[in-house]
């Protein structure tokens, strides 16, 4: 099941003010990740240790999990060792993400931890062959995942090839893997460009970014990379996350019955595993409209990329079956269409594979 969650970086001042209404939304729209960073070079360690407790004290009365990015000289200034994480848990961490210097054989003394921490790799940097290492020293599966890298600087983000293959390595494993995109409200200093995995996505609207990540395959969690996101994209972002990648924000046709309506908004698509080629065709629809008043003739105009049709009685054993276009159709006498895709969703189709699952949400 995939997850999301946001990036919290602590030493500044506002943070603590600001921070339990922050969560509130996040944890509204089903957010339950929460990454920060012990190690960040215009923070000094102490200020952000003295905030620490705060952030996991928060995050846990709303049951999110705080996973800390740290490196060795931090690890061990916290008094921590390969084979004692307990200070970790007091303080309230699930997990750490362990940055460059570590060898494979502390990694896997880490993942043998009896406090249950998460280990995390970085995805964006470690190799197959250190990875093999990790595993070869006694690693636990079970508690352990990767995390890619965010990239400030603009032109620096990975390729989507360089992601793909990297993200790979992990999923070969049967590890989880997490990547960021980035968001549209503060930037995070001091180059104040986005904090996104992909360089591809670094001006992305949030929700397309975390659709198109989940949709590759090669991630099992999204997070903001920026901190404070907008109100607007978390709501965006658990959306997606909750409909595995595959929602669509529809302009529903006016005159649209109520039957059809609720055909479109209300019942989970999927689409066939047999996917054609000019058209998503939602698995289930017909079975639904079975189960409904006969679909009379409606709107049965031309059916540009997006358009949302349902089959209507003149398809006889077809009628109720819902289609998204995926090329610009003629109109079918046959064909109800009922809403259109906005436009800044309509690359999110191509994404929809054979047997993925999508839905719609109205907007105006």
């Amino acid at each position: 099941m995939a997850t999301w969650g946001v990036s919290v970086y602590l030493g500044t001042p506002d943070v603590p003010a600001r921070l339990p209404a922050y969560l509130d939304a996040v944890a509204a729209h089903g957010g339950t990740e929460i990454f920060t960073s012990l190690h960040i070079p215009e923070v000094p360690f102490a200020e952000a240790v003295a905030q620490l407790s705060n952030l996991t004290a928060e995050a846990g009365r709303r049951k999110m999990a705080v996973v800390a990015d740290i490196a060795p000289g931090a690890l061990a200034e916290l008094g921590a060792r390969p084979d004692d994480l307990s200070v970790l848990r007091r303080m309230g961490l699930a997990g750490l993400r362990l940055d460059y210097g570590f060898e494979p054989e502390e990694i896997a003394a880490f993942t043998r931890n009896p406090e249950g921490l998460r280990i995390v790799l970085n995805a964006s940097t470690v190799n197959p062959a250190f990875l093999d290492r990790v595993m070869a020293a006694g690693a636990d599966p079970a508690r352990l995942e990767a995390c890619h890298n965010f990239y400030p600087r603009p032109e620096t983000g990975l390729s989507r090839a360089s992601f793909l293959r990297s993200s790979g390595f992990f999923k070969a494993h049967g590890l989880r893997v997490a990547a960021f995109v980035a968001g549209s409200g503060e930037k995070r200093g001091p180059v104040g460009a986005g904090l996104p995995t992909l360089e591809e996505h670094r001006n992305a609207e949030a929700g397309r970014a975390a659709a198109e990540l989940l949709a590759s395959g090669a991630v099992d969690s999204v997070l903001f990379g920026d901190p404070w996101a907008t109100a607007v994209e978390l709501e965006r972002v658990g959306e997606v996350v909750a409909a595995g990648g595959g929602l669509l924000r529809v302009r529903l046709v006016p005159g649209l019955d109520e039957f059809q309506r609720s055909l479109v908004l209300d019942r989970p698509h999927r689409n066939r595993a047999d996917a054609a080629a000019f058209v998503l065709r939602s698995a289930l629809s017909r079975s639904y409209a079975a189960q409904g008043p006969a679909v009379a003739p409606f709107n049965t105009v031309a059916r540009p990329v997006g358009a949302v049709t349902i089959d209507n009685e003149g398809y006889l054993r077809y009628s109720g079956e819902l289609q998204v276009a995926l090329v610009d159709l003629p109109a079918d006498p046959r064909v109800n269409v009922v809403a259109q895709v906005v436009a800044e969703d309509l690359p999110l189709l191509g994404l929809i594979g054979p047997d993925a699952p999508f839905g719609f949400r109205a907007v105006t």
